[in-house]
């Protein structure tokens, strides 16, 4: 591992102003756990796909219920998956799949390039995903974007935790998940896009309980960062950059 580098504060820049989609009935809820991970569609991934999308890289897509979709639509899906069973489930849906390891499988990436990139709640399991990150960025076409959907650690649930109880209590699903070794947030993500030379363009809040919905309405949005389950970002990658 490279030592640590000192970077220069970076001068402030305008963001895009977030915009919160209320879930579908088809996305699943944090209870339903791991049990629907490999084979549930994410609807709210998609709705963030641009139009001029056609080629696809999707890591940890499971059994590609969601990529199956951009399939239907005549676009082209790689994807990368550790799970054998759900490797297989997901070349049965007609993905171009690469099996293992996504830290050992960047290789047999070199000759492809893609239009959207796309990470549903893989990260926050991946001890350091900006070097991934960076290597597919590389693979982006310029104007292309990359989709990040984690987890979001500002959740009131969090807090509670932390200064009520004074511990986190894992669960095999969810913000707590045992797998998770990734403290993710809206900020983080954001930083992680700025580190590999892409800029945030999109912001999905998701609110999955009827009464935080309820509660960021009555606040008109001042506190979606904290009733939000997850946050789901895009990242656009530079016409100019190589």
């Amino acid at each position: 591992m490279s030592a640590t580098q000192i970077k220069q504060p970076r001068a402030p820049r305008t963001m895009p102003t977030p915009t919160t989609t209320p879930p579908t009935t088809t996305d699943p809820a944090p209870s339903e756990g791991r049990k629907k991970y490999f084979v549930h569609l994410r609807t709210d991934v998609l709705a963030m796909i641009p139009d001029s999308a056609r080629t696809f890289l999707s890591v940890g897509c499971g059994s590609g219920r969601t990529e199956a979709e951009l399939i239907k639509r005549g676009f082209t899906v790689t994807g990368i998956e550790l799970d054998p069973v759900a490797a297989a489930a997901a070349r049965d849906n007609g993905l171009d799949m690469l099996e293992g390891d996504v830290n050992q499988i960047n290789a047999q990436l070199a000759d492809r390039s893609f239009d959207c990139l796309l990470y549903a709640d893989v990260l926050e399991h991946i001890v350091d995903p900006v070097p991934i990150l960076r290597e597919h960025v590389a693979r982006l076409t310029p104007g292309g974007c990359a989709i990040i959907s984690v987890p979001n650690f500002r959740h009131h649930t969090v807090l509670r935790q932390l200064f009520l109880h004074g511990h986190i209590r894992y669960t095999d699903a969810g913000i707590f998940d045992t797998t998770h070794v990734r403290i993710t947030t809206r900020r983080l993500i954001q930083e992680w896009f700025t580190d590999v030379g892409l800029t945030t363009d999109a912001i999905d809040y998701r609110l999955w309980r009827s009464r935080e919905r309820v509660c960021n309405a009555l606040t008109l949005g001042l506190f979606r960062e904290f009733l939000a389950y997850q946050v789901i970002l895009r990242g656009i990658k530079p016409r100019g950059a190589p």
